[in-house]
Protein backbone atom coordinates (compact mmCIF):
# COMPACT_ATOMS: atom_id res chain seq x y z
CA UNK A 1 0.00 0.00 0.00
CA UNK A 2 1.05 3.61 -0.47
CA UNK A 3 0.00 7.09 0.53
CA UNK A 4 -3.23 7.99 -1.24
CA UNK A 5 -3.30 11.80 -1.20
CA UNK A 6 -2.79 12.06 -4.95
CA UNK A 7 -5.56 9.54 -5.62
CA UNK A 8 -8.00 11.22 -3.21
CA UNK A 9 -7.34 14.62 -4.81
CA UNK A 10 -7.82 13.09 -8.28
CA UNK A 11 -11.14 11.52 -7.30
CA UNK A 12 -12.48 14.72 -5.73
CA UNK A 13 -11.53 16.80 -8.75
CA UNK A 14 -12.98 14.24 -11.18
CA UNK A 15 -16.36 14.42 -9.46
CA UNK A 16 -16.51 18.20 -9.74
CA UNK A 17 -14.05 19.45 -7.14
CA UNK A 18 -14.42 20.69 -3.59
CA UNK A 19 -14.79 24.32 -4.66
CA UNK A 20 -17.98 23.44 -6.52
CA UNK A 21 -19.23 21.06 -3.82
CA UNK A 22 -18.72 23.62 -1.07
CA UNK A 23 -21.12 26.01 -2.80
CA UNK A 24 -23.97 23.75 -1.73
CA UNK A 25 -25.51 22.95 1.64
CA UNK A 26 -28.34 20.61 0.64
CA UNK A 27 -28.88 17.68 -1.69
CA UNK A 28 -32.40 16.71 -2.77
CA UNK A 29 -33.08 13.50 -4.69
CA UNK A 30 -36.08 11.59 -6.00
CA UNK A 31 -35.11 7.91 -5.82
CA UNK A 32 -36.48 4.41 -6.22
CA UNK A 33 -35.00 1.66 -4.05
CA UNK A 34 -35.44 -1.99 -4.97
CA UNK A 35 -33.72 -5.34 -4.39
CA UNK A 36 -34.47 -8.23 -2.04
CA UNK A 37 -33.41 -6.49 1.19
CA UNK A 38 -36.65 -4.62 1.77
CA UNK A 39 -38.83 -7.73 1.52
CA UNK A 40 -36.46 -9.76 3.69
CA UNK A 41 -36.63 -7.04 6.32
CA UNK A 42 -40.44 -6.92 6.17
CA UNK A 43 -40.93 -3.67 4.24
CA UNK A 44 -41.47 -4.64 0.59
CA UNK A 45 -42.16 -1.63 -1.63
CA UNK A 46 -41.83 1.05 1.07
CA UNK A 47 -38.92 2.77 -0.69
CA UNK A 48 -40.12 2.42 -4.30
CA UNK A 49 -40.86 6.13 -4.80
CA UNK A 50 -39.41 8.44 -2.17
CA UNK A 51 -37.70 11.81 -1.76
CA UNK A 52 -34.45 12.32 0.14
CA UNK A 53 -33.22 15.65 1.55
CA UNK A 54 -29.81 15.84 3.21
CA UNK A 55 -27.21 18.29 4.42
CA UNK A 56 -24.13 18.02 2.19
CA UNK A 57 -21.60 18.50 5.00
CA UNK A 58 -23.05 16.79 8.07
CA UNK A 59 -25.28 13.80 8.63
CA UNK A 60 -28.72 15.37 8.86
CA UNK A 61 -31.39 14.11 6.50
CA UNK A 62 -35.01 13.12 5.96
CA UNK A 63 -37.24 10.97 3.73
CA UNK A 64 -40.76 11.66 2.54
CA UNK A 65 -43.29 10.22 2.25
CA UNK A 66 -42.23 7.60 4.79
CA UNK A 67 -44.73 4.86 5.67
CA UNK A 68 -47.67 6.95 4.47
CA UNK A 69 -48.82 10.29 3.14
CA UNK A 70 -47.99 13.20 5.42
CA UNK A 71 -45.25 11.32 7.26
CA UNK A 72 -41.51 11.99 7.01
CA UNK A 73 -38.40 10.78 8.78
CA UNK A 74 -35.79 12.93 10.50
CA UNK A 75 -32.26 11.68 11.22
CA UNK A 76 -29.45 13.37 13.15
CA UNK A 77 -26.73 10.77 12.66
CA UNK A 78 -27.68 8.83 15.79
CA UNK A 79 -31.43 9.02 16.44
CA UNK A 80 -34.27 8.70 13.96
CA UNK A 81 -37.80 10.08 14.23
CA UNK A 82 -41.05 9.78 12.29
CA UNK A 83 -42.95 13.08 12.11
CA UNK A 84 -46.42 14.01 10.91
CA UNK A 85 -47.43 17.15 9.01
CA UNK A 86 -47.55 19.11 12.27
CA UNK A 87 -43.94 18.05 13.02
CA UNK A 88 -45.18 15.92 15.91
CA UNK A 89 -43.28 12.73 16.73
CA UNK A 90 -45.17 9.61 15.72
CA UNK A 91 -42.32 7.16 16.40
CA UNK A 92 -38.69 7.41 17.46
CA UNK A 93 -35.61 5.26 17.86
CA UNK A 94 -32.93 6.75 20.11
CA UNK A 95 -29.35 5.53 19.71
CA UNK A 96 -30.58 3.50 16.77
CA UNK A 97 -27.34 1.64 16.07
CA UNK A 98 -27.54 -0.24 19.37
CA UNK A 99 -30.87 -1.75 18.35
CA UNK A 100 -29.15 -3.84 15.64
CA UNK A 101 -26.99 -5.81 18.07
CA UNK A 102 -27.12 -9.51 17.21
CA UNK A 103 -28.76 -8.93 13.82
CA UNK A 104 -27.90 -10.89 10.69
CA UNK A 105 -28.97 -10.37 7.10
CA UNK A 106 -32.29 -12.18 7.70
CA UNK A 107 -33.37 -10.37 10.89
CA UNK A 108 -36.57 -8.33 10.35
CA UNK A 109 -36.45 -4.58 10.96
CA UNK A 110 -38.87 -2.23 12.67
CA UNK A 111 -40.02 0.82 10.74
CA UNK A 112 -37.51 3.02 12.52
CA UNK A 113 -34.66 0.60 11.88
CA UNK A 114 -35.48 0.75 8.16
CA UNK A 115 -35.53 4.55 8.30
CA UNK A 116 -32.18 4.56 10.11
CA UNK A 117 -30.50 2.27 7.57
CA UNK A 118 -31.81 4.15 4.54
CA UNK A 119 -30.93 7.51 6.10
CA UNK A 120 -27.28 6.92 6.89
CA UNK A 121 -26.57 4.71 3.86
CA UNK A 122 -28.08 7.06 1.28
CA UNK A 123 -26.36 10.07 2.83
CA UNK A 124 -23.03 8.25 2.49
CA UNK A 125 -23.74 7.34 -1.14
CA UNK A 126 -24.93 10.80 -2.21
CA UNK A 127 -22.07 12.67 -0.54
CA UNK A 128 -19.25 10.35 -1.68
CA UNK A 129 -16.50 11.08 -2.51
CA UNK A 130 -16.75 14.60 -1.06
CA UNK A 131 -17.29 13.36 2.49
CA UNK A 132 -13.61 12.31 2.31
CA UNK A 133 -12.73 15.97 2.90
CA UNK A 134 -14.34 15.88 6.36
CA UNK A 135 -12.00 15.52 9.36
CA UNK A 136 -10.72 12.16 10.57
CA UNK A 137 -10.54 10.05 7.40
CA UNK A 138 -7.48 7.91 6.65
CA UNK A 139 -6.55 6.59 3.22
CA UNK A 140 -4.20 4.09 1.61
CA UNK A 141 -3.88 3.15 -2.04
CA UNK A 142 -4.05 -0.63 -2.54
CA UNK A 143 -2.85 -2.67 -5.49
CA UNK A 144 -4.96 -2.08 -8.63
CA UNK A 145 -7.82 -4.39 -9.56
CA UNK A 146 -8.85 -5.68 -12.99
CA UNK A 147 -12.53 -6.14 -13.74
CA UNK A 148 -14.57 -6.15 -16.96
CA UNK A 149 -11.46 -5.48 -19.03
CA UNK A 150 -10.61 -2.35 -17.02
CA UNK A 151 -7.94 -1.59 -14.44
CA UNK A 152 -9.25 0.26 -11.42
CA UNK A 153 -7.16 1.91 -8.71
CA UNK A 154 -8.24 0.92 -5.21
CA UNK A 155 -8.62 3.31 -2.32
CA UNK A 156 -8.85 1.90 1.20
CA UNK A 157 -10.82 4.33 3.37
CA UNK A 158 -10.92 4.21 7.17
CA UNK A 159 -13.94 6.19 8.35
CA UNK A 160 -13.83 8.27 11.54
CA UNK A 161 -16.13 7.36 14.41
CA UNK A 162 -17.96 10.65 13.83
CA UNK A 163 -19.47 9.36 10.56
CA UNK A 164 -22.33 6.85 10.76
CA UNK A 165 -21.62 4.35 8.00
CA UNK A 166 -21.69 0.66 7.09
CA UNK A 167 -18.25 -0.34 8.35
CA UNK A 168 -15.15 1.46 9.53
CA UNK A 169 -13.07 0.07 6.65
CA UNK A 170 -14.34 0.43 3.07
CA UNK A 171 -12.71 0.08 -0.35
CA UNK A 172 -13.44 2.29 -3.37
CA UNK A 173 -12.48 1.31 -6.94
CA UNK A 174 -11.58 4.21 -9.22
CA UNK A 175 -11.60 4.20 -13.02
CA UNK A 176 -9.01 5.85 -15.25
CA UNK A 177 -11.19 8.97 -15.43
CA UNK A 178 -11.29 9.27 -11.65
CA UNK A 179 -14.88 8.14 -11.12
CA UNK A 180 -16.06 5.63 -8.51
CA UNK A 181 -16.95 2.32 -10.16
CA UNK A 182 -17.27 -0.05 -7.20
CA UNK A 183 -17.40 0.27 -3.43
CA UNK A 184 -16.96 -2.64 -0.98
CA UNK A 185 -18.17 -2.62 2.63
CA UNK A 186 -19.22 -4.93 5.46
CA UNK A 187 -22.41 -3.50 7.03
CA UNK A 188 -22.40 -3.96 10.79
CA UNK A 189 -26.20 -3.72 10.94
CA UNK A 190 -26.43 -6.71 8.58
CA UNK A 191 -24.10 -8.94 10.57
CA UNK A 192 -20.99 -7.73 8.69
CA UNK A 193 -22.07 -9.47 5.48
CA UNK A 194 -19.89 -8.43 2.54
CA UNK A 195 -21.28 -6.24 -0.24
CA UNK A 196 -20.02 -4.83 -3.53
CA UNK A 197 -21.74 -1.61 -4.62
CA UNK A 198 -21.49 -0.66 -8.32
CA UNK A 199 -21.88 2.94 -9.52
CA UNK A 200 -22.80 3.73 -13.12
CA UNK A 201 -24.79 6.02 -15.44
CA UNK A 202 -22.90 9.14 -14.39
CA UNK A 203 -24.47 12.52 -15.09
CA UNK A 204 -23.22 16.04 -14.52
CA UNK A 205 -25.58 18.04 -12.31
CA UNK A 206 -24.66 21.64 -11.40
CA UNK A 207 -20.99 20.80 -11.95
CA UNK A 208 -21.06 17.59 -9.86
CA UNK A 209 -20.63 14.12 -11.43
CA UNK A 210 -23.39 11.91 -10.01
CA UNK A 211 -23.99 8.16 -10.54
CA UNK A 212 -27.70 7.67 -11.24
CA UNK A 213 -27.57 3.87 -11.08
CA UNK A 214 -26.49 1.90 -7.99
CA UNK A 215 -26.49 -1.90 -7.82
CA UNK A 216 -25.42 -3.72 -4.64
CA UNK A 217 -24.48 -7.41 -4.78
CA UNK A 218 -23.03 -9.97 -2.37
CA UNK A 219 -19.22 -10.00 -2.27
CA UNK A 220 -17.18 -13.20 -2.12
CA UNK A 221 -14.32 -12.17 0.15
CA UNK A 222 -12.14 -15.11 -0.86
CA UNK A 223 -12.01 -14.12 -4.55
CA UNK A 224 -12.88 -10.43 -4.11
CA UNK A 225 -15.50 -10.88 -6.84
CA UNK A 226 -19.14 -9.86 -6.63
CA UNK A 227 -21.75 -12.59 -7.03
CA UNK A 228 -24.20 -12.14 -9.90
CA UNK A 229 -27.19 -12.61 -7.61
CA UNK A 230 -29.18 -11.92 -5.57
CA UNK A 231 -29.54 -8.20 -6.13
CA UNK A 232 -29.43 -6.93 -2.54
CA UNK A 233 -30.31 -3.31 -3.19
CA UNK A 234 -30.90 -1.19 -6.28
CA UNK A 235 -31.01 2.59 -6.19
CA UNK A 236 -32.15 4.60 -9.19
CA UNK A 237 -31.69 8.35 -8.85
CA UNK A 238 -34.60 9.75 -10.84
CA UNK A 239 -33.65 13.37 -10.23
CA UNK A 240 -31.20 15.25 -8.04
CA UNK A 241 -30.38 18.86 -7.27
CA UNK A 242 -28.07 20.84 -4.99
CA UNK A 243 -29.01 23.95 -3.07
Amino acid sequence: MKDAKQLVDFVLESHGGLTTWNKFNTVKAHVSLGGITWGVKGHEGVMNDVYFTGNTHTLLDSWSPMFGAGLRSSFNGKDVFLLNEADEKVEELINARASFEGHNIMTPWSRMQLAYFCSYATWNYLTAPFLFALPGFHFLEMEPWEENGETWRRLEVIFPDTITTHSKRQVFYISADGLMKRHDYWPEVLGNNSAAHYYSDYREVQGIKVPARHRILPLDDASNNALAEPLLVSIDVLSIEYL
